[in-house]
């Protein structure tokens, strides 16, 4: 059916009155095939837009850089003299091979790799009306150089589409230029490295309960435990090493599932069911897109030195999303872009990611042998470069023994490094152990601590004059009393407005008190005038491991681990929230937070290079979970106990 340019134009007035117009029309519209080159990078076609299209109708994705955005998509010469002139379709420089009367939806660029279909061509059919559309419009990524032909996409896609409702019959597969009478251009609810769109939620809500309809009959003996990794694609991208991991996951229960065995409906089903999912970072854990929310917690094992492009697409989707380990530990040890396109990669501290699974319930990882791991990574890498050296010029038997000497030279440093650690003094992860640390950092005589309970840690400082602040102790205050040694049950706003300009100024202090942003803040600043400039405070709380833990009330919190099921009974607030107080009003004082429980501490040190990030504490007020885990490569960035130790001690002694 052809919808008449009347009945069009009715509906595209009816968007443009609405202030949340998600529509774009252009008439004559010219669409070309995509010529993808440089590695992913350059892709050359799509839609020949004006330059009056606004830019959230283009192709675009989230980018590493501070622009935020890249745009893919550009202004498209049809000959290298003159670009093409949309609005009239009497242009001598238009060549198509075919024209479409009628009114379309253009779907995006379609590319058969599963992640990019699947993040970037599905996401504006939700504009697609059967009755009111005749078709829907794809262009094709085609290879560099190759012949237009009549294109057939591959059958998880087709299933994709029948899941969309989308009639196979009505999508057009553009692999050479072609015009279109009138082309609508939606918006995309999600983008690549951006993800989904508040007001795209509902329309993914709908589809999610279409595909428990679609799956119900499937869920029977589906796991609740899922490992996607990428070892059956071997020497594809993947970390070395990997095996060793799907072996011990496995043995606790893991299904490794291969996407590739599977139907779309099928693998729908299982990722709908589990509660635990682990995945080596890759596009399988894109069928995300196709979801609105899973009562799951998702693990990434990372093989790349950035992770960016996922967050956006599982954090607001699950229950609970981590990377385990650390992306500061992924190194590329050669990466032959030009003959196989994949890198060989390692992970320098993989008893990180053992750890990271262990603390937050993934698995307990009993059998975790790291010399059985290295051994299958080293296994890994020569099976890889012998394989790759047969891509190379010359077969480059320089270069081979190059990346040979580079791994090993590599891993005996860490084991090196490993070795001098253990004969170390264990890391001081207690409360009390990290207190007695700074103490000798700064030779502290007088301590001060906020919210004491039952004395675990305040009993345990090793300074001679103390002072424990608490509405109610949960301790006998008369065991442990004396004329150096005081305890006052009050809130810590009495102690600060009735009893603190009794004391000296205190060395180190610990605020451990009420678990909300507002109180903790006010304790803070109310603790600066009993100071000095080379006083410790140490902050309990600041990095909440769930939503639930970052509630600012207790009752809220246990509302929602009862309701999610989450086992840990912890609470931290919203405490965390005074470190970008911290860091937007007080350049002053530098601050640095510890991996583990999760504390920061804070000293006099002017930070270099200071600008505020929010200048509002309303803003900062408001700040939510998400946020927080968006900040945790900045402002949370867990730094190593020694390194805190000796930052601290290098600044007061200068001061």
């Amino acid at each position: 059916m052809n919808l008449h340019l009347g009945q069009t134009d009715q509906l595209l007035e009816k968007c443009n009155s609405d202030p949340q117009n998600r529509l774009f029309k252009i008439q004559n519209a010219i669409v070309k095939p995509i010529e993808i080159q440089k590695q992913y990078i350059n892709w050359f076609g799509g839609v020949i837009f004006p330059h009056n299209m606004p830019e959230i109708f283009r192709h675009r994705r989230g980018s590493n850089s501070t622009v935020g955005v890249v745009y893919i998509d550009q202004l498209v010469q049809v000959d290298k003299h003159k670009n093409v002139d949309t609005n009239n379709c009497s242009d001598r420089h238009i060549d198509t091979s075919k024209t479409y009367n009628g009114t379309y939806i253009y779907a995006g660029p379609f590319h058969p790799h599963f992640g990019h279909a699947l993040t970037e061509s599905i996401h504006r059919l939700w504009a697609f009306d059967n009755n009111l559309h005749d078709g829907v419009v794809f262009a094709v990524s085609l290879r560099r150089n190759s012949k237009p032909h009549k294109y057939t996409p591959p059958k998880w896609f087709i299933q994709v589409l029948d899941i969309l409702e989308i009639p196979l019959a009505k999508c057009i597969w553009v692999t050479n230029d072609c015009l279109f009478e009138n082309l609508i251009i939606p918006e995309p609810g999600s983008e690549l490295a951006l993800g989904a769109k508040k007001w795209y939620r509902p329309h993914l809500e709908k589809l999610q309960q279409r595909i428990l309809q679609l799956t119900d009959n499937q869920k029977k003996d589906k796991p609740e435990k899922l490992f996607l990794g990428r070892n059956h694609i071997r020497f594809n991208g993947n970390i070395a090493g990997e095996k060793y991991f799907e072996t011990l996951l496995v043995e606790e229960d893991y299904i490794y599932l291969k996407p590739e065995n599977y139907d779309i409906l099928e693998q729908l089903a299982c990722i709908i069911n589990a509660k635990k999912i682990i995945f080596s970072e890759g596009s399988a854990i894109y069928i995300l897109e196709l979801i609105n929310y899973l009562e799951a917690e998702i693990a990434c094992l990372p093989r790349r030195e950035e992770n960016r492009s996922f967050y956006p697409h599982i954090n607001s989707k699950c229950r609970n999303y981590i990377i385990a380990g650390n992306v500061q530990d992924i190194l590329c040890l050669c990466h032959w872009k030009k003959y196989i396109n994949k890198p060989l990669t390692i992970n320098k501290h993989p008893e990180k990611i053992a750890e990271s699974l262990r603390k937050n319930n993934f698995t307990s990882l009993t059998n975790w042998d790291e010399n059985k791991f290295l051994a299958e990574e080293k296994n890994y890498v020569m099976t890889y470069i012998k394989q790759a050296y047969s891509f190379l010029p010359n077969h480059s038997p320089a270069y081979r023994r190059s990346v040979i000497k580079k791994y090993s030279q590599i891993r005996i440093k860490l084991q090196e490094n490993s070795i001098s650690k253990v004969s170390e003094s264990k890391p001081p992860k207690s409360r009390s152990d990290r207190l007695n640390k700074f103490a000798s950092i700064n030779q502290s005589s007088r301590y001060l601590e906020i919210g004491v309970s039952k004395g675990l840690t305040f009993n345990a400082i090793n300074i001679k004059n103390k002072v424990a602040v608490d509405p109610q102790f949960r301790l006998n205050t008369k065991k442990y009393a004396n004329d150096k040694v005081v305890f006052l049950e009050v809130s810590s706003d009495e102690f600060f407005k009735s009893y603190a300009q009794k004391f000296e100024s205190f060395d180190l202090i610990y605020l451990d008190g009420l678990h909300t942003f507002e109180q903790t803040f006010r304790d803070f600043c109310a603790s600066l005038a009993v100071a000095h400039s080379k006083t410790i405070w140490l902050i309990d709380d600041t990095c909440p491991r769930s939503y639930a833990q970052a509630q600012s009330s207790l009752q809220r919190c246990r509302q929602i681990q009862n309701f999610s099921g989450e086992k840990s009974g912890a609470w931290m607030g919203d405490v965390f929230k005074i470190v970008p107080a911290i860091h937007d009003f007080f350049p002053q004082y530098s601050f640095a937070t510890f991996p583990d429980h999760g504390q920061t501490v804070v000293w006099q040190k002017w930070r270099k290079d200071f600008q505020p990030q929010w200048n509002s504490l309303k803003m900062i007020s408001q700040l939510e979970y998400a946020d927080f885990v968006e900040l945790q490569s900045t402002l949370f960035k867990r730094e190593p106990y020694e390194n805190i130790f000796e930052i601290i001690s290098h600044d007061l002694s200068e001061s």
